[in-house]
């Protein structure tokens, strides 16, 4: 009788980040660079906690942007509005979208990747006295002109609910 070997299969925890949690400070941030940047880290393991995400900044004329993103909205089907497409108008939920849409999320590792990301409106009292991390100067606003923070952009596609406590405009 032959002495066969069982050998298990190497089981990938995705679960578990490479390093501990990452804090972000969004604030004059470009959206665009910052969700590249952010979705590359989280490709690798990193697990990301995105603060202040309604003071991160379009760049670009702001009657424009505006136009754009309200027809997105105006895409929203006319009769039952359980029917798709949803689009957000809450701050946090627009960048998180736009960092998902620079992830591969119908793959098991996007999806992954995107669980380990959260995104939050102002400071939450538990995370006030963290230190926030640097993306970098290519990610940080410069310009002085023609920008337009997420928060504004929210308010103008009708985000109504009340400013939580440190969002001042």
């Amino acid at each position: 009788m032959e002495n066969k070997k069982t050998t298990q299969p190497k089981t990938v925890t995705h679960d578990t980040p490479k390093e501990g949690v990452h804090y972000i400070d969004a604030t004059n941030l470009i959206v665009g660079r910052m969700a590249s940047l952010i979705a590359e880290r989280l490709l690798k393991g990193q697990s990301i906690t995105l603060v202040n995400t309604e003071k991160s900044v379009f760049t670009g004329n702001p009657v424009i942007l505006t136009k754009l993103w309200q027809t997105r909205l105006d895409l929203r089907p006319r009769g039952n509005p359980e029917l798709g497409p949803r689009f957000h108008k809450m701050p946090d939920r627009i960048v998180r979208k736009i960092i998902e849409g620079m992830l591969p999320a119908k793959q098991e590792r996007g999806r992954e990747a995107l669980k380990r990301l959260r995104t939050y409106i102002g400071t939450p009292a538990p995370l006030t006295n963290q230190k926030f991390q640097s993306l970098g100067k290519e990610a940080q606003n410069t310009k002085t002109k023609g920008i337009t923070s997420v928060l504004e952009l929210s308010k103008a596609l009708g985000y109504h609910a009340m400013d939580p406590p440190g969002i001042k405009e």
